[in-house]
């Protein structure tokens, strides 16, 4: 179902990571009833020289469309603002503040919320890094109604995805989004039922979440993008990896003759397989080039099993292949 921008339900779209935008444009598309967005403070680039305006931010303003940008949400100007365009549905998607409880009573049928995890499991600000931090073997995207705790509403529609065996932050994002913007025009029209002349959520009666069986997870911080070799395993750092791809670096310092310097580990392979001779056995942070079906790669001691790397990156350089990267500095460890 579509409505016309002239027609009701009044909704307002509420978001913050670039890739929200992405529902944004599908809502715009399906011509709902926009009548406002709601966005992060614009944040300062290059070390608070240049205001960063963010893709969402740029979709709205070019669809004309109202923009607020409160800086608490608990704001009384924001929240006599927002009432008085007489919402009737707030559909959020990554906006990555928890919304008090004088604002969710606002909306006629309160607050739609994408979550890219199964929940109860995964509440929280970093789900899908989550996931492939922890090795999980599935994850999925829950359409659910805002309540006052974190990401703990009822459910009004879930679907399960698998996780493939290398999958990584870029490629599990982009499987998530598209099918959350599968998802969530249904959920809005159910939401809104009342206006097709049925009592919303006829036949899709919110699921309460069993609490019991929650988990969380956390702001992610740059030191843990930090590598230790002596106490991370060749598994944790290959999930880390693949984890913050396209997003954070992790890194690790080199010391050769008696300097350190940053080296960010772009792509990696996996581990090396147990079955491979002994004689590849490495201190942690130490490493050599072999060959792996033909291709070169850089084997680096860990706590635990041995880490391929494909692709490093050496502070104020360009990316570089394994085999580079040996040539220049064969003979140095990781500290």
């Amino acid at each position: 179902m579509s409505y016309s921008r002239n027609n009701s339900p009044r909704l307002v779209f509420a978001g913050g990571i670039d890739w929200s935008a992405e529902f944004l444009k599908l809502l715009l598309q399906k011509k709902y009833n926009l009548i406002g967005v709601i966005i992060p403070l614009d944040s300062q680039k290059d070390r608070g020289q240049k205001i960063r305006i963010s893709t969402l931010k740029k979709l709205a303003l070019t669809n004309k469309l109202p923009v607020w940008q409160p800086k608490e949400l608990s704001d009384s100007q924001f929240l006599a603002d927002f009432r008085k365009t007489k919402p009737d549905l707030v559909v959020v998607v990554a906006y990555g503040k928890l919304f008090p409880p004088a604002i969710l009573k606002i909306p006629t049928y309160g607050f739609l919320n994408f979550h890219p995890s199964l929940l109860p499991k995964l509440r929280g600000p970093s789900p899908i890094q989550s996931a492939l931090l922890q090795g999980l073997k599935e994850t999925g995207v829950s359409i659910m109604k805002l309540e006052e705790g974190m990401d703990d509403g009822p459910i009004l529609e879930q679907q399960k995805m698998k996780i493939a065996p290398r999958e990584n932050n870029q490629t599990l994002t982009r499987k998530l989004i598209d099918l959350g913007k599968k998802m969530l025009p249904k959920n809005i029209d159910i939401s809104v039922g009342a206006y097709c002349h049925t009592p919303a959520f006829v036949g899709h009666t919110p699921i309460p979440q069993n609490h019991s069986e929650a988990t969380f997870c956390h702001i992610i911080k740059k030191e843990e993008t930090r590598i230790d070799w002596s106490q991370d395993t060749a598994t944790i750092i290959d999930r880390k990896i693949r984890a913050f791809t396209g997003w954070l670096k992790v890194f690790t310092f080199l010391k050769k003759n008696r300097v350190k310097r940053r080296v960010s580990l772009i792509e990696s392979i996996g581990i090396l397989s147990e079955k491979k001779p002994r004689d590849l056995d490495l201190k942690a942070g130490y490493y050599r080039l072999i060959v792996e079906k033909d291709k070169k790669y850089l084997a680096i001691g860990t706590r635990k099993n041995i880490l391929l790397i494909s692709q490093l990156q050496v502070e104020g350089k360009k990316i570089i292949s394994a085999s580079d990267f040996w040539q220049g500095y064969t003979g140095s460890h990781f500290i």
